[in-house]
């Protein structure tokens, strides 16, 4: 569905974010993105929770 570097964001809005790890269990992928201040965060997303950014 997602490989790593597809630029996705959740499917309730949000900012756009970098695919860093695919295969994690329960379906999760890791995402990495920068906050307003530029401070890079991280979060691990269940894949159904996510869409592809156009582009």
């Amino acid at each position: 569905m997602f490989q790593i570097g597809d630029v996705v964001k959740l499917n309730s809005g949000g900012p756009a974010m970098t695919v860093t790890q695919l295969g994690l269990t329960h379906g999760r992928v890791e995402c990495m993105w920068f906050d307003c201040e530029g401070n890079l965060k991280t979060a691990f997303v269940h894949a159904r929770a996510l869409q592809k950014v156009a582009g």
